[in-house]
């Protein structure tokens, strides 16, 4: 392993540089999504994946300890709903105007989730993060999660303020081995208040990520030059200022102030 893998991994608290997603965000003003993505179509050897739609619900402690300890919880709902999955991402770091984080994925959760509001913020009634993660075993993102977070913070997981809905344009560059992953999000956020489930924000960003096919994941590294100069070609013709926030942060911080919970 390189020295520069075993730096970051120690910086992650984590064992595997599989969970390392490494990636760039920029705003996007939301008059430029269409030129945008022509122009994205536009370069060479790029290939657009696909068009989804999907919604999460972000997880937090009453006191939302994971956005300050700059994590993040997800329960991400796909096809229409039906597939479910937990997705934790660590806190990270950011260099050379790349965002180095962990990223972990459960499997498809089987549980049925009944969820209710009592015109109030979300709640578990008949399962909790911490009884998924149990049924996740030894699997890389329980690990993780009690590493980071330890198992007092993890069982008090019980409420989830931001729910997001997203249109997502996914683009692909091969690169041998390893290939960017540039995207177009339109973002939908929503607050779920004692009043019900009040708009927050609409907003769109760019990101682009460096992937690797299975077993190759050590040569991301190599990559980032070429990231970041399929982002600076972008930034020369659109205004895409830096977005140093991830979305839970982005929409949740109108809740903290000065260290506190409104």
């Amino acid at each position: 392993m390189k020295a520069a893998q075993k730096t970051i991994l120690r910086k992650l608290r984590i064992g595997d540089f599989r969970f390392v997603e490494i990636e760039s965000k920029r705003r996007v003003v939301p008059e430029d999504m269409h030129d945008l993505r022509e122009f994205i179509m536009s370069r060479r050897k790029v290939k657009h994946e696909k068009a989804t739609f999907f919604f999460d619900q972000f997880l937090d402690t009453p006191d939302m300890r994971l956005f300050k300890v700059g994590a993040s919880l997800r329960l991400r709902y796909k096809r229409d709903g039906t597939a479910v999955y937990l997705q934790y991402k660590g806190p990270g770091f950011r260099r050379g105007g790349v965002l180095y984080r962990s990223e972990f994925r459960s499997e498809r959760l089987v549980e049925v989730l009944q969820e209710e509001s009592h015109h109030d913020i979300i709640r578990f009634n008949k399962t909790s993060v911490a009884a998924l993660l149990r049924r996740q075993g030894d699997a890389p993102i329980a690990a993780a999660m009690r590493r980071h977070l330890g198992d007092a913070v993890v069982r008090r997981v019980t409420a989830a303020p931001i729910i997001s809905m997203y249109q997502k344009d996914k683009f692909k560059l091969e690169l041998g081995n390893v290939f960017l992953e540039p995207s177009l999000d339109r973002i939908f956020a929503f607050h779920v208040g004692r009043g019900g489930v009040h708009p927050l924000s609409t907003f769109c960003e760019y990101e682009n990520e460096v992937k690797a096919k299975r077993g190759w994941e050590d040569e991301k590294l190599d990559h980032i030059g070429e990231l970041l100069a399929f982002d600076a070609r972008l930034a020369a013709s659109f205004d895409m200022p830096a977005e140093p926030l991830d979305k839970y942060h982005r929409c949740a911080s109108f809740f903290v102030r000065s260290g506190s919970v409104r």
